[in-house]
């Protein structure tokens, strides 16, 4: 998913989302040129913490 939309569903600037996954706290995957929020693998982390 594209930093923006995941800054629009998330109600996070587009600022916030880039400073999240410099840091570490999104994972993310370049794709061409973009760099793309990993939602899949955000997912698969949140199910694993919460013992899904």
């Amino acid at each position: 998913m594209t930093q923006e939309r995941f800054a629009e569903l998330t109600g996070l600037t587009e600022g916030q989302v880039r400073g999240m996954i410099e840091k570490g706290h999104l994972p993310s995957l370049k794709v061409g040129k973009p760099r793309l929020v990993n939602i899949a693998l955000l997912s698969k982390d949140a199910m694993e913490q919460e013992n899904w």
